[in-house]
């Protein structure tokens, strides 16, 4: 474990992960790195508890071929946009990208991503394929890795901020692993703290962030494995129709929606009221506006152009109610056969899938 990060010419990014009460899952993701024998600038910012981070110091403190910063400073009680833009803000290399403690983000897939933006300045982030992974008991007792691709997105790629706004809204995924120029997910983050208080609107509002500042880059490589597991952050936060039953949401929406305007008001020649006019059309499109609408308060109804918001915010909140049906719906799906040789995912999956099942003890 090293107290500062050192430099070196090669070396054009950090990677930073985030960590709280998981230890097994520290020493399985810094594993994972050391078999590539390659310096990596990391930083890891850990709000466990005390007994936990006496742990991750140790397990740390054994990787000493891997150049990294760790930060205990936070308490369990910290937002983690808080916790990730401290972190962001100790980066100096000019590219950066976040991997969470219970995921993967591949080496290769990093590299082609910051190639590619080196070449690209007009894009905000690059990334490529995405598969989601879970651990299985076998008839011996053993433990096999079950998978399937996730985030079917493509590249968005229009010439304007509006239409990529409009686009990605209207396909939605997750941005915030991707790799970025630092200097932009400053930005991006400090917009995320300083606008959204939630999980909700805070995942939502970087990715859709990406899509204003600059176009967006699926690369075809095998990028990030990202375990699926119940009770995660993602699925027991709060949600958008808890918001509407406290009375939050409209608060909340007209903060996201503000940030998103000035950030578009930047790149377009357009008022801001033209901006507002943007969003919300878009977000429409995002809660789906033929599906299952939901009758609200008449305060909220003047969210968007007094439309409602729709039932599709509920049907987020029961995807997550039935996280472990989807879990075992798993087994039944097709998976592309990345441990197939002949495939040129092989070698990228491979590594993941031995770190893995290595590592099936995992901290609750």
């Amino acid at each position: 474990m090293k107290d500062i990060i050192k430099r070196d010419s090669i070396e054009r990014y950090t990677i930073l992960i985030t960590t709280y009460n998981r230890s097994n899952y520290l020493r399985r993701l810094l594993s994972y790195y050391n078999k590539f024998g390659e310096n990596y600038n990391m930083i890891i910012v850990d709000s466990s508890s005390n007994e936990n981070k006496k742990i991750n110091k140790n397990i740390i403190s054994k990787f000493s071929k891997l150049n990294i910063l760790y930060i205990d400073k936070y308490s369990p009680t910290v937002k983690g946009h808080q916790k990730l833009l401290d972190a962001i803000n100790q980066i100096e290399t000019k590219y950066s990208v976040y991997c969470a403690d219970d995921d993967f983000i591949t080496p290769n897939g990093i590299n082609q991503s910051v190639d590619f933006l080196e070449k690209n300045p007009d894009f905000s982030c690059a990334h490529g394929h995405y598969i989601s992974f879970y651990l299985k008991t076998n008839k011996t007792g053993g433990k096999e890795i079950y998978w399937r691709p996730i985030y079917p997105f493509k590249s968005i790629s229009f010439a304007n901020a509006k239409e990529r706004l409009s686009f990605h809204f209207s396909s939605y995924y997750p941005t915030i692993y991707a790799v970025h120029r630092t200097d932009l997910l400053k930005l991006i983050f400090k917009d995320a703290v300083k606008f959204t208080d939630d999980y909700r609107f805070g995942e939502l509002l970087p990715s859709m962030l990406d899509s204003v500042y600059g176009k967006m880059m699926k690369i075809d490589v095998l990028y990030s494995a990202r375990e699926r597991i119940v009770g995660s952050a993602g699925q027991t936060s709060k949600n958008l129709n808890d918001f509407i039953k406290n009375g939050t949401c409209e608060k909340k929406y007209n903060k996201f929606r503000e940030c998103l305007a000035k950030a578009l008001v930047s790149v377009e020649d357009i008022s801001k009221e033209k901006a507002y006019k943007i969003i919300d059309k878009a977000m429409n499109k995002y809660l789906g506006s033929s599906i299952f609408k939901l009758k609200l308060k008449a305060g909220l109804k003047r969210i968007i152009e007094h439309n409602v918001l729709l039932k599709k915010l509920y049907l987020v909140y029961r995807q997550f109610k039935t996280s472990k049906k989807q879990i075992s719906m798993l087994d039944r799906l097709p998976a592309i056969e990345y441990d197939n040789q002949e495939n040129m995912y092989y070698e990228d999956f491979i590594r993941i899938k031995e770190i893995i099942e290595g590592y099936y003890k995992i901290d609750e």
